[in-house]
């Protein structure tokens, strides 16, 4: 009885993983995407994990040559042009996305070749299914690219990610979080806020002696919501998720 008990509670934890990792869609968008393809998606670096989600408000009807007709749903069938290393998940387990409706599709991964330091081209391939009259028509959506910038030796990247301190406190976000976090060396460092779905809501660029220092973000003002905040100084680079409530 005890080993069917620890079993189910072992398949629960991966459910509310599963679950927990899935993305969860912007509703407040007017477009069909977010971020549109003139923002683009976010750069990442080699050997820093990435992750970035993709909002579609999905119309309810769509057109095909000459005629019109109800769109019933958008299923994604495969995401091609991906870094190595890289994957992908959907709002719901099927990628399947009803019409007069929103999804997302959540990109991840992490690339440790500094080959892989180029931009790659994304191409989305999908299966629309239209009623009146009822068809299942290809749909690919190539406008998106993800640059990803040169890192260091992987295990430089260890050394740092242990020795160098990088934290938020408290966590979710209060007036009194500060930002804790040590630089390599002296001079200038970059931090970015950006949102779930990969908007870039802060961007700070300041100067700091090498060693501990104290960015307060108590201040940060947004909607609530999960973002993340990424810190870089030449080819140093840290990153976290944070709570706004």
């Amino acid at each position: 009885m005890i080993k069917k008990l620890t079993l189910l509670f072992f398949s629960f934890l991966v459910i509310v993983f599963s679950v927990q990792a899935q993305c969860v869609p912007d509703e407040t968008i007017t477009g069909l995407y977010a971020p549109d393809v003139s923002q683009g998606l976010p750069s990442g670096q080699v050997g820093v994990n990435y992750e970035t989600v993709i909002t579609m408000n999905v119309p309810t009807d769509t057109s095909y040559g000459t005629f019109s007709a109800t769109l019933d749903s958008m299923v994604l069938n495969s995401v091609n042009g991906l870094p190595p290393g890289f994957d992908y998940d959907c709002s719901n387990s099927q990628c399947s996305f009803p019409g007069g409706e929103f999804g997302c599709i959540r990109v991840f991964g992490i690339s440790n070749d500094n080959e892989d330091a180029k931009t790659w081209a994304i191409d989305a391939e999908f299966t629309v299914h239209t009623s009146d009259p009822s068809l299942s028509l290809p749909y690919s959506l190539s406008d998106y690219s993800i640059t990803l910038d040169s890192g260091e030796a992987l295990a430089v990247k260890e050394v740092r990610a242990r020795d160098y301190k990088f934290t938020l406190e408290p966590n979710p976000l209060t007036l009194n979080s500060k930002l804790t976090f040590d630089l390599p060396e002296s001079g200038r460092y970059i931090l970015d806020v950006y949102s779930l779905i990969g908007s870039n809501v802060a961007h700070i660029v300041s100067v700091a002696q090498a060693g501990q220092n104290v960015q307060n973000l108590g201040e940060f003002s947004n909607e609530p919501g999960v973002y993340f905040i990424s810190l870089k100084q030449g080819t140093y680079s840290r990153s976290m998720r944070f709570i706004v409530q």
